[in-house]
């Protein structure tokens, strides 16, 4: 018989059989009968400590509860899928997001070295020009003349307005570990910050 209840089905169901009652006295034994729903008989007894053992019979064969559900024996079936990492600089411009070792010449003619990230590699610069929709052109921004000299060019990214802005730079904005939206943020802030350049 159903019983509606708020939409929801409530089932009487037929109680389950009494558990064996183990006595605490001595030498009294107490056997409890049942029948399974399949009609065979399942017979338990037991004593007290004074006693006999007990003896328990039932349906070999009936798979367990654990059996048929797995999961509830071990949780889940699965480790659960890792969701996607935040981007990285060599996730969206290759393997070589910079120029490998940039330099400059001193006076004497000796070198020295340039942070990376003010070289964008001409993927990276190609790649963040079609970005914010502006072309890649060559300078030299990190020497303005004089006795020092540097020996590989700035790929800068020219926009539409005039203003220059370093894709090497905006590739670093994901060496950070933040999301997408907060590097989009970034490099919206780094192109409206670009004045043209005036000779």
């Amino acid at each position: 018989m159903a019983i509606q209840l708020h939409h929801l089905s409530v089932v009487e169901r037929t109680p389950l059989p009494t558990q064996p009652v183990v006595p605490r006295g001595g030498g009294r034994t107490a056997q409890n009968n049942t029948t399974n729903s399949s009609g065979s008989n399942n017979t338990t007894s037991t004593t007290n400590s004074s006693g006999a053992s007990s003896t328990s019979s039932g349906n070999a064969g009936t798979p367990s509860f654990y059996a048929m559900f797995p999961t509830v024996a071990g949780g889940s079936s699965g480790p659960a899928p890792t969701p996607p990492g935040p981007p990285t600089a060599e996730s969206v411009f290759g393997a070589n997001p910079w120029v490998t070792d940039p330099t400059g010449t001193n006076p004497d003619g000796t070198s020295y070295g340039y942070n990376p990230i003010y070289f964008a590699s001409a993927q990276t610069a190609a790649q963040v020009a079609q970005l914010v929709g502006g072309q890649v052109v060559s300078e030299n921004e990190m020497v303005s003349g004089g006795p020092f000299s540097q020996n590989q060019p700035n790929l800068m990214v020219e926009l539409p307005n005039g203003g220059l802005i370093n894709p090497g730079l905006v590739a670093s904005f994901y060496t950070h570990g933040y999301p997408q939206s907060m590097v989009d943020q970034m490099i919206a802030n780094e192109v409206s910050g670009a004045t043209p350049q005036t000779d």
